[in-house]
């Protein structure tokens, strides 16, 4: 599913749940190969591994392959270019670093009932003054274009991830890129700093 070295695996379920939530918008790919991109809501009590429920444009003809199928999500987290130059090491490459989940799942298509329900979790989660936004999605609207989507469960059968954070470098390189990111205006290089400094890879302990 995930080509991943050991040291850089992400194999802790909670933290793979906590690693979804905070990145839910996934890339849902199912075979013969067709790829949609969608915000998922992950259930994490239902199952053995989790529940995640998205919905998908009618007019997307993606859905219509989905039930009761095998299907693959990923969860990109931060990521960021790594210069040869932050390196401690006399001699070193460019690379990218970067954290993903991916799920495994059998997907199946949900009623229009259903499908929402969990629309009204999901636009919970998103905004901090429900009632406020409702003022713009009427009852007898919602109901209009909940008929232009489909509802999609995936049940959880495998979680991996990676964390490819240069691990396998000296303390003095992984100082040298958290120092670096820490540096670099642009959000995704600050987020993958905070990733680091979360998992205290910028002092060397893993």
């Amino acid at each position: 599913m995930l080509y991943c070295p050991p040291k850089m695996a992400f194999t802790d379920k909670n933290s793979l749940h906590d690693f979804i939530t905070q990145h839910s918008f996934g890339a849902l790919i199912s075979t013969p190969f067709f790829c949609s991109h969608l915000p998922w809501l992950l259930q994490r009590e239902e199952g053995e591994h989790g529940v995640l429920y998205g919905h998908i444009a009618r007019q997307n003809p993606h859905w219509q392959q989905l039930n009761k199928q095998q299907v693959l999500i990923t969860f990109t987290g931060p990521h960021a270019y790594i210069s040869p130059r932050w390196y401690q090491t006399e001699k070193a490459v460019p690379t990218w670093n970067y954290a993903v989940a991916q799920v495994l799942g059998q997907a199946e298509l949900l009623q229009p009932a259903a499908t929402r329900a969990h629309l009204a979790l999901q636009i919970a989660k998103y905004e901090p003054d429900v009632a406020a936004a409702m003022i713009k999605m009427p009852d007898t609207y919602q109901q209009k274009l909940a008929a232009a989507i489909v509802g999609v469960k995936v049940t959880i059968t495998e979680l991996s991830g990676k964390l490819k954070l240069g691990q396998h470098r000296s303390v003095a390189d992984q100082q040298g890129v958290f120092a670096a990111l820490s540096n670099n205006p642009k959000p995704e290089a600050q987020a993958l700093a905070a990733l680091m400094q979360q998992l205290q890879l910028a002092t060397g302990v893993s």
